[in-house]
């Protein structure tokens, strides 16, 4: 058979060829994966804060359905997180899973194996939901080593180590038998009982070790060598020699007047006479007095020495919160510990037709806590129990939580607001601790 010959001039037909390739699931889901990858990354790198606790809540969720042993392990305590409730100056966070200290805001939550470190002009206090206090001094570090409740029980266990600094600390009420509150500090460890205060100094450069109960008692433990402290009572020792050295501290005075967390209302206050008034202590000649607006008494607006008195006047107050502490002087010239700071508010008095609005709209217990919820003016200030409130929304709504009450029974809460004109308005509410 013969080929037939084209027409002179008559192009051939073009001719197509199709290639295939093929993409499998598995490929595309490789290729997904490094995408989610590097996405990741990109978002750690621009929040890295963020990224951790959300990747923390992630791997909760996906191993919350492992096996009945994990659970059962998992079940034997639940973690009681602490919070700050008063910050001032610098103050930092490293949290368990970190190596970098973050600035601490309200807002952080302490949990096992985070630190907390105050500078020179820093100082913090952090409340555990047991009613335990830490009040950190500058240039302090402490490590919170436990920090959790028997679920079963509802026993609590509070645990920190003082690393460096000075801390003062207060235990509150137990509810649950078997609760515990240790403090940790070089080598030696206290177990404080309920509706304890006291202080601790460890000083590694200096090799000064030192911890002075002002109120309460408590077991202390180094090594084989152990103490039982009671009030008053003050115990030191040096890293490299044997031997707990024990001793009876003066006792500071118990303040009177101002009242702690009081209302101070004056006409004009930096011209008045305010009058500072605490009970005699037996051994004491002199009080030392000292009145600050700042809750590390860093910078002071009164600084007196009395011999035989136990008042004081001081005059040129501003408007603000103000902290006062005293100490004892005994005839050898060794002043005792300060006494627990109280607070005040000093607020100039406005006409009645004057008064903010303030409206309170909920209030919550939380065992010695207390939620309190109103609303008041735009652009006021609102101070509770002379604790400045910072959950304050623009339309005036706010939100707080209060510091423990600190006794059982009635317990008095003031909720004072005061607008950008300087009026002011206050209400009392009495809260029942059982």
């Amino acid at each position: 058979m013969e080929t037939p010959t084209p027409t002179p001039g008559q192009e051939p037909k073009p001719s197509y060829e199709m290639e295939w390739t093929t993409i499998s699931y598995r490929t595309i889901s490789v290729y997904g994966f490094v995408l989610l990858v590097l996405i990741g990354f990109v978002a750690y790198l621009i929040a890295p804060h963020f990224f951790r606790e959300k990747a923390k809540h992630l791997v909760a969720a996906l191993t919350s359905g492992l096996g009945n042993a994990t659970a059962a392990s998992d079940s034997s305590s639940s973690i009681r997180q602490a919070h700050f409730v008063n910050l001032d100056g610098d103050v930092r966070v490293r949290k368990a899973q970190s190596q970098l200290f973050d600035s601490a805001d309200y807002s952080v939550e302490l949990e096992r194996g985070d630190f907390v470190k105050t500078g020179s002009d820093g100082v913090a206090r952090i409340v555990f939901t047991d009613g335990t206090n830490y009040v950190l001094k500058p240039d302090s570090l402490i490590a919170v080593e436990e920090s959790r409740e028997d679920p079963v029980t509802k026993a609590t266990k509070v645990s920190v180590q003082v690393t460096a600094g000075v801390v003062d600390l207060s235990t509150g009420k137990f509810d649950v038998a078997g609760s515990t509150s240790q403090v940790s500090f070089e080598n030696a460890t206290a177990t404080l009982s309920e509706d304890t205060r006291a202080s601790v100094r460890n000083d590694p450069n200096k090799n000064l070790h030192e911890m002075t109960l002002n109120q309460g008692e408590a077991d202390l433990h180094r090594g084989k060598e152990s103490v039982r402290l009671g009030q008053y009572d003050d115990v030191s020792f040096k890293t490299g020699e044997p031997g707990l050295t024990q001793s009876k501290v003066i006792a500071p005075p118990e303040l009177v007047e101002p009242k702690n967390m009081a209302l101070t209302v004056s006409k004009d206050p930096k011209s008045a006479d305010f009058t500072f008034s605490w009970n005699p202590v037996a051994g004491a000649v002199a009080y030392h007095l000292q009145v600050s607006p700042s809750a590390m008494f860093a910078n002071l607006v009164a600084d007196k020495k009395m011999t035989g008195r136990t008042s004081a006047d001081v005059s040129g107050l501003e408007e603000g919160t103000y902290y006062w502490v005293v100490s004892s002087i005994d005839a050898q010239g060794t002043e005792s510990q300060p006494s627990s700071p109280n607070r005040f508010n000093l607020v100039q008095e406005v006409a009645a037709s004057n008064k903010v609005f303030l409206v309170i709209t909920r209030i919550v217990q939380h065992g010695r806590v207390v939620e309190v919820v109103g609303r008041t003016e735009p652009g006021s200030t609102v101070i509770i129990n002379n604790e400045q409130v910072f959950s304050l929304a623009a339309d005036g709504t706010f939100r707080h939580f209060t510091s423990p009450l600190p006794k059982t029974g009635e317990n008095q809460i003031t909720i004072t607001a005061q607008n950008r004109q300087g009026n002011t308005n206050s209400i009392h509410k009495s809260i029942i601790i059982e």
